[in-house]
C-alpha cells in the first residue's frame, strides 16, 4: 500500500458527521489506511504518496496537501458562491474543516493535532545506514547547531541513490502510532547522568574520535533496540585502561553513581584464588609475573592487571565470577575494598636449610603461634629480611637467595605435603604438645630450642626436620617434675 505521509506531519483522519440532534461533529483527521482501503475495494490502484505530498527534486516536502490533492481527479466539485456543498462531499471536507463551518465562504482549517493516532510512522535501521556519518542525523556532542529537520537529514544521501526520497514506504510503514525509532537500551547498571559526551569527546585520543569508538555495535543493529557501550569498550582504544584514565576495575562509583531502581541480583562469588587451579594455565615458577615486593620486601598481590590477560571480560561483566577471590561483594555503585581474607594455610610452604642458618637464633624466625600451629615463622618475609639478611633484590654482600628469587624457597604443595606427613606419623604429639608449658627446666631456667630439637642444626631441609626423640623428654618426665613416660598415660601426649 502506498498512502501519503510525511516525516513530522501529523496525520488526518475521516470525520464522522453526527446525525440529527447529535452534538456538533469533531474533526478527527485524515486516516490514510482507511482511505486506501476504500480505494482498493473498488478495484482501483493505491495512490502514490507524492500525489498528495509532492516533493522537490532534492527530496524536500512541498507544504501540506491542499484542495488540489482532494478536489481534482478524485473528488470533483467546484465551489461557487451561494451553492451549498453536496452532501456526499461533507464527509470529505469535514476531514479538515468543522462541519458546522462548511457553509461559510472560507471555513477555517483545523490542522493537527487531531484525535486519531498518527499513521504511517517512520522506522529506521542503523545497519542499512552503516556508511553514513552519525552527525548527519545526530547533533554532535557540544555542537551549537541543531541536527537538520526530518527529510533534510535524508536528502543528501537519498536524493540520487537506489532508494530515492519518493520511495516513501521504505521508511514509513502501514501502521498506527508514533514513529518506531531505534532507542538505546539502558540496563540496570547504566551510567546515566554521570557520563558526559562533551567531556569525553575532548579527552578521547585522536585515533578513537567518533561515535563508533564507543557505539561500535550500533552500526550492525537492524532492530529498534540498540545496545549501550560495554565496560570492555570503555577499556579499549586507549581510554579507561589505567595509564590514560582510571581503569574499569577502579573507581567504579565515578560512573555508577546510584543503585539501579529495578531488581538487580548481585553476584557474590566466594571462591578464593587457588594456585593449584591455575597450575595448568600459569607459569607458577615465575612469581614476579603476578607478585612484586613492597618497600619492606613483603610480597604484594598482583592486582587486576595480573589477571586481566585472562579475565578481562569478567571484569566488565555485570555478574562477574572471579571477584570473590578478593572482594566480598561486587556492587559497582559501592566502594569496593579487598575484604576477602587470605587462606589460613599457605599453598606453597618454604624450604629452609637450618645448617646455613645455625648462627641465627631460633626466636628470630619462630615467633608466630596460631590456633593450629605453634612457633611458626612470621607470615611473609619479615623473618628473612631483618637484621641485614636477605635483601629485596640483589645487593653487594647480601646473602643468597634474594627475596625476589621466590622459587629458591617456595614450592607449590610443599606445606600440604609436610602437614600430611607429620600428622600421619604413628607416635606424633603434634595435636597435644604445647611449647609454653615446656619453656623451663626443673630449676626454672629457660629451655633452649636445641634442648629438644638437637637434630635441627644439622638439617638441610625444613621438610625433613627430625622430631624430638623420647630420650629428650626423659629429663623432665621422670615422675617427679612431670608424669613418667612409662605406664598407661601414653595418650596424654600421643593422641588426636
Amino acid at each position: 500500500m502506498r498512502a501519503a505521509i510525511a516525516i513530522g506531519l501529523l496525520v488526518l483522519a475521516t470525520t464522522t458527521v453526527g446525525g440529527a440532534g447529535d452534538a456538533a461533529a469533531q474533526v478527527l483527521g485524515f486516516d490514510h489506511i482507511v482511505h486506501d482501503g476504500r480505494i482498493t475495494v473498488l478495484g482501483r490502484p493505491s495512490l502514490d504518496c507524492t500525489s498528495c505530498h509532492p516533493i522537490t527534486a532534492t527530496g524536500a516536502l512541498v507544504g501540506r496537501p491542499g484542495h488540489k490533492a482532494c478536489l481534482g481527479a478524485c473528488h470533483t466539485w467546484t465551489p461557487r458562491p451561494g451553492v451549498a456543498l453536496a452532501e456526499e462531499l461533507v464527509e470529505v471536507c469535514a476531514t479538515c474543516h468543522d462541519p458546522e463551518a462548511l457553509t461559510r465562504p472560507k471555513p477555517p482549517v483545523a490542522f493537527p493535532p487531531y484525535v486519531l493516532e498518527p499513521d504511517y510512522p517512520m522506522t529506521l535501521s542503523h545497519a542499512k545506514h552503516a556508511g553514513a556519518r552519525c552527525e548527519q542525523c545526530h547533533t554532535a556532542p557540544g555542537a551549537k547547531a541543531a541536527a537538520p529537520r526530518p527529510h533534510a537529514r535524508c536528502t543528501s544521501c537519498h536524493g540520487s541513490t537506489a532508494t530515492p526520497m519518493t520511495a516513501c514506504t521504505t521508511c514509513h510503514i502501514a501502521a498506527y502510532g508514533a514513529n518506531a525509532l531505534p532507542r538505546l537500551v539502558r540496563g540496570p547498571l547504566s551510567v546515566g547522568a554521570a557520563y558526559s559526551h562533551a567531556r569525553h569527546a575532548s579527552r578521547t585520543p585522536a585515533e578513537a574520535v567518533g561515535c563508533a569508538a564507543c557505539h561500535a555495535s550500533i552500526s550492525t543493529a537492524d532492530g529498534l533496540e540498540l545496545t549501550p557501550p560495554t565496560a570492555m569498550q570503555c577499556a579499549t582504544g586507549g581510554c579507561h585502561d589505567g595509564p590514560r584514565a582510571f581503569s574499569i576495575t577502579e573507581r567504579c562509583t565515578s560512573c555508577h553513581t546510584t543503585a539501579p531502581r529495578t531488581r538487580f541480583d548481585v553476584a557474590r562469588p566466594d571462591a578464593r584464588f587457588s594456585h593449584d587451579a591455575h597450575a595448568s594455565r600459569l607459569a607458577l615458577d615465575d612469581c614476579a609475573a603476578c607478585h612484586g615486593l613492597d618497600g619492606r620486601g613483603e610480597p604484594v598481590a598482583g592486582g587486576h592487571a595480573a589477571c586481566a590477560s585472562c579475565h578481562a571480560a569478567d571484569f566488565g561483566a555485570a555478574q562477574p565470577t572471579i571477584c570473590g577471590a578478593c572482594h566480598g561483594s561486587t556492587e559497582p555503585w559501592r566502594a569496593l575494598v579487598v575484604d576477602r581474607l587470605p587462606a589460613s594455610r599457605s599453598e606453597f610452604g618454604a624450604r629452609l636449610n637450618h645448617t646455613s642458618h645455625a648462627a641465627v637464633p631460633c626466636a628470630r624466625c619462630h615467633t608466630l603461634t596460631t590456633a593450629t600451629r605453634e612457633l611458626r615463622p612470621a607470615r611473609g618475609h619479615a623473618a628473612c629480611s631483618g637484621a641485614g639478611c636477605h635483601a629485596g633484590a640483589k645487593t653487594a654482600g647480601a646473602p643468597e637467595p634474594t627475596l625476589d628469587a621466590c622459587a629458591a624457597c617456595h614450592a607449590l604443595g610443599l606445606e600440604r605435603a609436610r602437614v600430611a606427613e607429620r600428622t600421619a606419623a604413628p607416635w606424633t604429639v603434634r595435636a597435644r604438645f604445647r611449647h609454653d608449658a615446656h619453656a623451663t627446666d626443673a630449676a626454672g631456667a629457660p629451655l633452649g630450642c636445641a634442648t629438644c630439637h638437637d637434630g635441627v642444626a644439622t638439617s638441610t631441609d625444613a621438610a625433613t626436620l627430625p622430631t624430638p626423640q623420647k630420650p629428650a623428654c626423659a629429663p623432665c618426665h621422670d615422675g617427679k617434675r612431670a608424669f613418667k613416660m612409662t605406664g598407661h598415660g601414653c595418650a596424654r601426649c600421643h593422641g588426636t
